[in-house]
């Protein structure tokens, strides 16, 4: 099955590493600066870098596909769905796939072992685009699920069977500056306020805030923007939940 892993890119992997557990995920095999893995609902990466490395700080969003026929399979759809896919290949892992999900931000996938969705953390990467009517068009092809739709057109979530889902967010109605069309969030259905505490015991400063359809706790991480954990969404006003 599908499933969603995000590898971020840090000159602090410790750091991510402390914040990770600090949220629910759990570690996956040993820890160490190069490369670590944490599970949840999808799968985090950690992928230590040198300073002046241009992807320090930044995320990418991995598809893991069941084996070889399955990335072709996905391959083939793409090119008849008249979306730009570019196939690579990554030494010591094999062939990749990248997938254009608009002008600008890119997914990714390879095959790879999904590990049993479990805890209250699930990996919600999230996408900004000009357009989220077309990139909802990419996601659906990927073989990602609908889940849920802001009335405006503005915001979906997509979820992969295997775990881990993806968001889309309309570029111009964001609430921040967007540096990065791509990047890493999470979506907890536990106790935000808890987590906040766990937070502040392991020296990470973070606040909740209140928000329109839920709350939202927002996490410093090792490079300094926030990093956004959504609740779990419950007041669907304004929303479409779709089966």
């Amino acid at each position: 099955m599908t499933s969603i892993q995000v590898i971020q890119f840090t000159q602090h992997p410790r750091d991510w590493h402390v914040l990770a557990e600090g949220l629910g995920l759990s570690a996956h095999g040993e820890k160490n600066d190069a490369w670590s893995e944490f599970d949840g609902d999808g799968m985090l990466a950690v992928h230590g870098v040198d300073a002046n490395d241009s992807l320090s700080g930044t995320a990418e969003i991995w598809m893991l596909v069941d084996d070889v026929a399955a990335l072709d399979a996905l391959e083939s759809r793409m090119v008849s769905e008249s979306i730009a896919v570019a196939r690579g290949e990554m030494e010591g892992v094999g062939a990749t796939l990248e997938i254009a999900v608009d002008d600008v931000a890119v997914m990714h996938a390879v095959v790879g072992t999904a590990r049993p969705p479990h805890g209250d953390v699930t990996l919600l990467p999230l996408i900004f685009t000009a357009n989220v009517e077309s990139a909802s068009h990419v996601l659906a092809a990927l073989g990602l699920t609908l889940r849920i739709t802001s009335d405006g057109g503005g915001w979906a979530v997509f979820d992969a069977a295997g775990g881990g889902s993806v968001a889309l967010h309309d570029l111009g109605t964001a609430s921040t500056p967007v540096t990065e069309r791509a990047g890493l969030s999470f979506e907890h259905r536990g106790d935000l306020d808890a987590i906040a505490e766990h937070l502040a015991a392991s020296g990470i400063e973070s606040v909740v805030v209140d928000e329109a359809y839920n709350r939202t706790l927002r996490a410093a991480t090792p490079e300094g923007p926030d990093l956004w954990v959504n609740g779990a969404q419950s007041d669907l006003y304004g929303y479409i939940e779709h089966s």
